[in-house]
């Protein structure tokens, strides 16, 4: 048995750091011991590593095998040397003679190997020449030998600083937080150990930056941010370059309270101007923060459990945000609902309901609004305030709007059919409206199905979307044009701007539930819901009032004279045969069809 090179676990570590631990061959050292080869006119050259039984020849001139056990490792004896190791004569030596090398195929007589000697000074093995005839190698010929190996560590350590460090940013990689994460905490009391994450520009601020002064200056910024942040706490943790704009570092703080004063130490710090290739920009932050087990085995659930937490403090917008079990949960939720929505559409999931719409005057239904409703195979009944914004932030929002628009032209053109002309309005998102085609693919619709225009209402919800010159305003323009109404959903909810209403085709605007949940007991409410209902009046547009629920509302309304409502004291959302039956007891006609 050949002796011990160094200790196993010393040897095993180097070689992980390395990344070569279980690596069969690497091509970036072929020329290396090409090199050799040629420059001692050896037929056989090879880099070997030593394992836990077995020695790998990463890279092999003339050698056949591409391992060996260790009891036939001669590079076993070369790493203990202390220096080069050379053999003149295999069959001479008492230790190898009877080596399978030399007295089998390739029946070698000669060898030369110089340990590979990582930087702590532990050898995981050596870069080795031989021949199949006795041979001299001169003090000169060890030295050039001893250089090679060298080159062959140099290497391997270029090749484990490549990725272990960001290149743009020159900070410690996400690869080296993984690798590093058991020492750090291993060195934090129980307790004390606090993982942080922090994001100097959010992505969509990122590629704005990006495409207006290109990824040099994105560079800068992100590089100069990293040495701030470094700078910051070069007394206090390791910084991370964990993602584009991302950094994280594990700190030993005695209380929570002392790590929320070093972010906010931080923040101000981050916020400071930088000049990033002669641009002067200005850093966001935002940061999550989780207390960590000294016990956390998992280094990538921790930068998951961060990332939920920085995206709780994008959300809040606060400096930072608290890793929370309920907000993770609420995450993977949405991101199930993402990913089986597809499935749900193909395999009958959704479908609509319809609420009618009434007028305020003779309480005649007018109309029906289409509203998506999913019973979900397993989660059951999924509210739509609940998958709708999850929709929205993905390409799935379209696809589902085209579901919702299929859907509800064929139960009009079926209730036509049965001798009903019940006007239906449908929901569309501004990622739809703001596509290309989407006025050619709603006429398109429309002309399949024999359909006049005004058998359908648009819904629409207001914001900054709706600027001037959008694609969105060309359709609406197009759609009012043709005969299809236009309304203005969930007014009085967010961005209620009459300036920019006034200069879009729309015929209908529909007041929020939160607007008139409060008219029958404060006079500010009613205040604001009747300056909004003469105001659109003034600008010729029809009044709706949404989520009525009781009597005392209805009576306010009247009085004020808005013109339709909408709610469950008049009708809840139901099933279409339903519909039917609302509008055949009403024994009228819903609403002149323009044809």
């Amino acid at each position: 048995m050949s002796p011990p090179p160094s200790p196993l676990d010393e040897r095993r570590a180097v070689l992980c750091a390395m990344q070569v631990d279980g690596v069969a061959s690497l091509p970036a050292l072929d020329r290396i011991t090409a090199l050799a080869s040629y420059t001692f006119n050896a037929p056989v050259a090879f880099v070997s590593v030593l394992g836990d039984v077995e020695q790998r020849f990463i890279s092999r001139i003339g050698l056949p095998m591409a391992q060996t056990d260790m009891r036939s490792s001669i590079c076993a004896h070369a790493v203990t040397s202390g220096g080069v190791l050379v053999v003149p004569d295999l069959e001479q030596d008492p230790r190898f003679r009877d080596n399978p090398l030399v007295t089998h195929s390739p029946h070698l007589r000669f060898y030369a190997g110089a340990p590979l000697v990582a930087k702590n000074g532990v050898a995981i093995g050596a870069l080795c020449v031989m021949d199949t005839r006795p041979r001299t190698f001169d003090e000169r010929d060890q030295e050039q030998l001893a250089t090679l190996a060298e080159l062959v560590i140099a290497q391997l350590e270029l090749r484990n600083l490549s990725g272990n460090l960001d290149p743009t940013s020159g900070l410690p990689s996400r690869h080296q937080f993984h690798a590093d994460l058991p020492g750090i905490l291993a060195r934090c009391a129980e307790g004390t150990a606090y993982a942080i994450a922090v994001d100097i520009l959010d992505i969509p601020r990122a590629n704005q930056v990006g495409q207006v002064l290109g990824l040099r200056p994105l560079e800068a910024l992100i590089r100069r941010a990293g040495v701030r942040l470094r700078t910051a706490l070069e007394d206090v943790a390791t910084v991370y370059h964990v993602g584009v704009t991302r950094f994280a570092f594990v700190v030993e703080m005695p209380t929570a309270g002392h790590v929320e004063s070093l972010v906010l130490e931080l923040r101000t710090r981050m916020l400071r101007p930088l000049m990033a290739a002669a641009v002067p920009m200005s850093p966001r932050f935002h940061a999550g923060i989780c207390a960590v087990d000294p016990d956390e085995e998992d280094s990538h659930n921790l930068l998951r459990r961060l990332l939920v937490s920085m995206h709780g403090a994008f959300d809040a917008r606060q400096p930072f945000c608290w890793y929370s079990a309920q907000r993770d949960e609420k995450m993977h939720r949405a991101y199930r609902l993402a990913s089986d929505a597809e499935r749900g559409l193909q395999n009958g999931d959704f479908h609509l309901d319809y609420q009618p719409r009434f007028t305020l005057d003779g309480r005649r239904p007018v109309s029906a609004e289409a509203l998506i409703r999913w019973n979900h195979p397993t989660l059951g009944p999924i509210s739509p305030g609940e998958f709708i914004p999850v929709f929205e932030r993905t390409a799935l929002i379209d696809e589902v709007t085209n579901w919702v628009l299929d859907t509800a032209l064929d139960q009009v053109r079926a209730w036509r059919a049965q001798g009903q002309d019940i006007p239906v309005s449908i929901n569309l998102s501004s990622s739809y409206l703001s596509n290309a085609s989407a006025w050619h693919d709603i006429r398109s619709k429309l002309e399949h199905r024999a359909l006049p225009f005004s058998m359908i209402e648009l819904e629409i919800t207001e914001g900054e979307w709706l600027r001037p010159g959008s694609a969105a305003i060309g359709h609406i323009a197009a759609m009012a044009q043709a005969g299809i109404t236009v309304a203005i959903d969930d007014f009085g909810s967010g961005y209620s701007n009459f300036s920019y209403l006034s200069d879009l085709p729309i015929h209908t605007v529909k007041l929020d539930k939160s607007l008139i949940d409060g008219i029958a007991s404060s006079s500010r409410a009613r205040a604001k819901v009747s300056a909004i209902h003469h105001l659109a009046h003034e600008l010729g547009y029809l009044t709706v009032a949404e989520g009525v629920e009781h009597q005392a509302q209805v009576d306010v309304l009247a009085a004020m004279g808005i013109d339709e409502v909408q709610g469950y004291l008049l009708a809840r959302p139901m099933a279409p045969a339903a519909v039917m039956q609302v509008f055949e007891q009403a024994a009228i006609t819903p609403r002149p069809v323009r044809v």
